[in-house]
């Protein structure tokens, strides 16, 4: 039986409070917001809206085809009321109602084709004005019977009025209108898609973090019970995977808060994680290390870490159980900070799927280190992962973070 002092049990008690306090309230990440409550609430005022306009527009129309049509039939009732309409009166009402209204320009021209009159017309060049309006529409022209004879004495020369061009635009309107609206809301859509998946590794990491958190804190303390009944070598080890579990909850805590970017040299950051890996690498894996000297970066420790440490691992996994060479390479400018790391597998079939959740070519993965990776590298510290080169020579993996990031 192993007796535990109240010591021992009162380090182990405040290291699981310690574990729960570290615990931060539930904050998604910035992109989560667009919710469906949002989407169908933009559908249903963008239809609200094309409905009361549509409406509105052919109320309008209805109107001024109203008020045409009780134009032309004043005239014709006129016409056909008998001797008591004139043809003076004839020829003034038709001025009155019709030639007065009309809102389109207007140019009269002799036989040849000299301009003496015009209406809604403001360029002074009356000659100009003619040749624009002959392009849009043929002259009409005006004819003097007398008797089974005709004479053309002139032209009419017109245009389109503003309301007539408005209804030639119309169509190119509309459909601009409802393809922008369209495009919006099938944006909006894949962001709520995108929200929705954030939100379920969101909460997958925090809930393993969660379920980590006691059993590791009681590991702990029994690992400082151990301590005087274990040898030295075996208690560093064990010692030292529990410290990386600590970080490792620590690192699926951080999934979605804001990073904690400080300004300092990333190279102890780097060398870390690949010490890390190389002694848990098999003997016939070789690492070769390139290492120049980096300018200052901000960045989050653990987060880079974690970043570092998926690619040496998917290197790992891609060697597999032959041998193999991990190469890790630094070099910096005035611009940031360049990490590449390379391995000697059979290279990614298919490349252009790497970055995408679920991918994986491994029998138990879960497609997310890369995803993850990604999202470190460029959404938290706004900088760039990419997959430099892949074949069967091997695999190349890229990481660039800018030597200054705002917070």
């Amino acid at each position: 039986m192993l007796l535990i002092s109240g010591s021992t049990w009162k380090r182990r008690r405040n290291m699981k409070l310690q574990f729960r306090k570290r615990e931060k309230p539930d904050v998604l990440p910035a992109t989560i917001g667009f919710t469906s409550r949002t989407l169908v609430i933009y559908f249903l005022i963008g239809i609200g809206l094309i409905g009361i306009g549509t409406y509105l527009y052919s109320t309008f129309l209805m109107e001024r085809i109203r008020k045409e049509t009780e134009t032309i039939s004043r005239i014709f009732a006129s016409y056909v009321s008998g001797p008591g309409a004139s043809e003076e009166e004839l020829l003034a009402l038709l001025f009155r109602e019709v030639i007065e209204k009309i809102d389109f320009p207007v140019v009269l021209t002799d036989v040849n084709g000299t301009p003496y009159s015009a209406k809604n017309v403001s360029d002074t060049n009356l000659t100009d004005v003619v040749k624009k309006l002959d392009r849009e529409h043929p002259p009409i022209p005006i004819l003097v019977r007398t008797g089974s004879d005709s004479t053309i004495v002139g032209y009419v020369h017109y245009g389109l009025s503003p309301f007539t061009k408005s209804l030639k635009i119309l169509p190119f309107l509309m459909t601009a209108f409802l393809l922008a609206f369209l495009f919006l809301g099938f944006w909006g859509y894949l962001i709520y898609r995108k929200s929705e998946e954030e939100k379920i590794w969101y909460s997958l990491a925090k809930e393993t973090a969660h379920q980590l958190a006691t059993p590791l804190s009681s590991l702990s303390g029994w690992l400082e019970t151990l301590r005087r009944s274990v040898a030295e070598e075996i208690y560093e080890g064990i010692a030292e995977d529990a410290q990386r579990m600590k970080e490792v909850l620590e690192k699926f805590s951080r999934i979605g808060m804001p990073p904690r970017l400080i300004e300092k040299d990333p190279m102890p950051v780097i060398q870390k994680a690949v010490n890390y890996i190389k002694r848990r690498a098999h003997n016939q894996i070789q690492f070769i290390e390139n290492y120049q000297p980096l300018p200052l970066a901000r960045f989050d420790d653990i987060l880079l870490d974690w970043a570092v440490e998926n690619l040496l691992k998917n290197g790992l996994d891609a060697i597999g159980s032959k041998p193999g060479t991990i190469s890790i390479k630094t070099q910096g400018s005035e611009n940031g900070v360049i990490i590449e790391i390379s391995d000697t597998g059979p290279g990614i079939k298919q490349a252009r799927d790497i970055f995408k959740p679920g991918y994986t070519t491994k029998k138990y993965g879960w497609g997310l280190g890369l995803v993850l990776t990604k999202r470190i590298i460029e959404e938290y510290h706004r900088g760039k992962l990419t997959l430099k080169k892949t074949g069967p020579g091997g695999t190349t993996f890229q990481i660039y973070i800018p030597a200054g990031v705002e917070k």
